[in-house]
């Protein structure tokens, strides 16, 4: 497998839990300037993510090391459409995003009801279709397993993370 390619997996998944961690920290706090319980969710989800994401890839290379070199290239290429599918994803939600940014409280309003409504209820959506058309074209079964490994945590991770915040805050 490509070390690149892992890598980009690695930021992808490592920025989704850490905009997971902002979305659910949203609405959440009764304090004026939130900046600081968003940055709290933010990190928190993404280091959380670390020790699951690096469980998966351990097991993905274990698989890839124990099959054929043939598996490494349908690894590498299933890597890269991953790549290319929650990419797109994930550049609709930092370029929209960034709009969260500006001054404008009308502007930061809308950004965030666009953004962090509709596009949020489609991610899992988006996590099932980004695995299918990773695996779909060469679906083997370490490639398969691998897919489902990516594909359960990645639709249950965020309700998940919800409870952990909502105990956090009734505590």
């Amino acid at each position: 497998m490509s070390p690149w390619l892992v890598a980009g997996v690695w930021l992808l998944v490592t920025l989704d839990r850490a905009l997971m961690g902002y979305r659910l920290a949203m609405g959440r706090s009764g304090l004026l300037d939130k900046r600081r319980s968003y940055q709290r969710a933010t990190v928190g989800a993404g280091l959380l993510g670390q020790l699951p994401l690096a469980a998966v890839t351990v097991v993905a290379v274990i698989l890839v090391q124990r099959a054929s070199a043939a598996t490494a290239v349908e690894f590498n290429e299933a890597i890269g459409r991953f790549l290319v599918v929650g990419g797109c994803y994930a550049a609709i939600i930092l370029a929209t995003s960034t709009l969260c940014a500006l001054p404008s409280v009308t502007v930061r309003t809308a950004a965030s009801v666009i953004v962090f409504g509709p596009l949020t209820l489609l991610r899992p959506l988006v996590v099932v279709l980004t695995v299918a058309v990773a695996v779909g074209p060469n679906p083997s079964a370490q490639l398969a397993a691998s897919g489902l490994l990516v594909a359960i945590p990645g639709v249950t991770n965020e309700p998940l993370l919800d409870r952990r915040f909502a105990r956090t805050i009734a505590a």
